[in-house]
């Protein structure tokens, strides 16, 4: 039988930093721009960093961004590096994640698809134990593209790579917090399961149909009816 692909976001699905990892990407980008340049504050709530990096220099041309955006990352990654003990003490790991992550093991392949960069989701997967249950090689990162919408297929072709197994997009999921990630989802026409976990309210995820709506992880037989369908 053909395992499912089911692609997890990170930040508000499966963990929360407290804050540790926004703190570590405005200083990068304080580092990157010097004391000068007006960092505008945004909502990070279900973008790619690529996305965040942008909306917070308004003042910089995209060619601009584009050309420091590696620059970028070695300083967020240095800042987050910097901050690894704190990471390993006040990160949380949701209710039911671990339990969930175990169950859909048995029966499918699990990968990031998320808004961090690479670097930047690895580390918070370290921090909280996770990284084991999730492929990072086979997911999709904010240095990937600017544009979460165009992360799906592009962990769908490394998971194909990696499984030498062709992943149509009924055969993909996509678990998130925002309507971002069920958006990702829908455009790709994977299965999509919201849970209100993050910033955002049963309700208002409800409002963007999910094919799936959990309140949390805790129910593993939920999840997994959620998951699979």
């Amino acid at each position: 039988m053909m395992k499912r692909l089911v692609l997890w976001d990170v930040d508000g699905t499966l963990l929360s930093t407290d804050g540790i990892a926004a703190n570590a990407m405005r200083a990068a980008l304080r580092r990157l721009v010097g004391p000068e340049v007006r960092i505008e504050r945004t909502s990070y709530a279900g973008k790619t960093d690529w996305q965040i990096v942008r909306e917070s220099l308004p003042s910089l041309d995209e060619e601009t961004i584009q050309s420091q955006l590696r620059e970028f990352i070695a300083l967020y990654i240095a800042e987050l590096t910097a901050q690894r003990d704190a990471l390993v003490a006040r990160s949380t790991v949701f209710a039911g994640v671990v339990e969930a992550l175990r169950a859909l093991a048995k029966v499918t392949y699990q990968a990031p698809l998320t808004g961090n960069v690479a670097a930047a989701a690895r580390i918070k997967l370290e921090c909280t134990g996770l990284l084991s249950w999730l492929d990072v090689e086979a997911g999709a990162y904010g240095d990937d593209h600017f544009d979460r919408l165009a992360l799906p297929p592009i962990a769908v072709a490394r998971a194909a790579q990696r499984y030498q197994q062709a992943f149509t997009p009924a055969e993909v999921v996509v678990i998130g917090d925002t309507p971002r990630d069920i958006a990702c989802g829908r455009a790709f026409g994977a299965r999509t399961v919201a849970v209100a976990t993050g910033p955002f309210t049963l309700s208002e995820l409800a409002a963007h149909h999910p094919d799936a709506l959990l309140p949390d992880l805790s129910d593993t037989m939920a999840v997994l009816s959620a998951v699979l369908g």
